[in-house]
């Protein structure tokens, strides 16, 4: 195992362990926290180059094999009182910041190669990160107990990201790597810009009391998100299916979605399937 540190936005560094190969970095790093009680650094990373029981939302399996993908798991806190407002934008944040992350150093390869992926590159509510329609990257951020005598909350940040096609294909058809939209970074300079944009945006959140609007989070994440704007079936763990038009999200970072009887709905569960672009009035036959 290998330790680099990474410098953040504030002069402040964050801890970054490398690995060659672990089961899951989130349940590593739940389990040092919970079993070990150990209290990490804020930002503190693990990463695997390896991953041979991952999961993703909804316990989904993520695995990593052949030195192909990345996993990556941050910790970090929040203040109790902006807790549950924040919490919902965990995912979301880290979503925003590997794509600016992407295109920093796509620019680093080739001006024109960060013109040419920046339109390509989207976010899914809630936690993937998408090229040309298809999965680079899965995002899972979980709740790991109180510290502090309960006045913050610690949680993880885990995000898998797809380095390269290997020789047998990926896993899943609607999976991408990097490597096909010519995107190839090195490792250690992808972990840090990761970091530092999403170290940023997590402080200024909880700075703001959980504010992503007064951040600008929210917008960011607004014109990023290829979700915003389609139509979308919602598939929901204690009730029926919902359709409709996904119109933007609240304050909290949960999807809305304007069902056929006109009734916005806030969607903070749930999975969810593009069925369509909406057609303007004007725009149908």
């Amino acid at each position: 195992m290998e330790r680099i540190e990474v410098a953040l936005a504030d002069s402040t560094t964050a801890g970054v362990e490398l690995h060659e190969e672990l089961t899951s970095t989130n349940e590593v790093m739940r389990a040092r926290f919970v079993d070990d009680r150990e209290r990490f650094a804020p930002f503190h990373t693990i990463v695997a180059f390896s991953q041979t029981a991952g999961r993703g939302r909804l316990d989904r399996e993520w695995v990593a094999p052949d030195d192909s993908a990345i996993a990556i798991s941050t910790y970090l806190e929040f203040d109790a009182a902006a807790a549950r407002t924040s919490i919902g934008w965990v995912a979301l944040a880290a979503g925003v910041a590997l794509r600016e992350a992407l295109l920093e150093l796509a620019a680093a390869q080739s001006p024109g190669l960060a013109e040419d992926v920046a339109g390509r590159i989207a976010i899914k509510w809630p936690n993937d990160l998408l090229v040309d329609g298809r999965k680079v990257s899965g995002i899972l951020g979980e709740l790991l107990g109180v510290v502090d005598g309960g006045a913050r909350f610690a949680c993880v940040l885990g995000a898998g990201i797809n380095l390269r096609t290997p020789e047998q294909g990926l896993a899943f058809p609607h999976a991408i790597a990097l490597d096909e939209a010519g995107i190839r970074p090195e490792r250690d300079a992808l972990i840090g810009a990761f970091l530092r944009g999403f170290a940023a945006r997590i402080r200024a959140l909880d700075e703001a009391g959980g504010d992503a609007s007064a951040t600008g989070l929210r917008g960011e994440l607004e014109r990023h998100c290829t979700t915003i704007g389609l139509e979308v079936r919602v598939t929901r763990p204690q009730d029926a299916d919902l359709v409709g038009v996904a119109t933007g999200v609240d304050g909290t970072g949960a999807l809305l979605v304007r069902g056929a009887d006109g009734q916005v709905h806030p969607i903070n569960v749930g999975d969810i399937e593009h069925v369509r672009p909406v057609v303007k009035p004007e725009e149908g036959e």
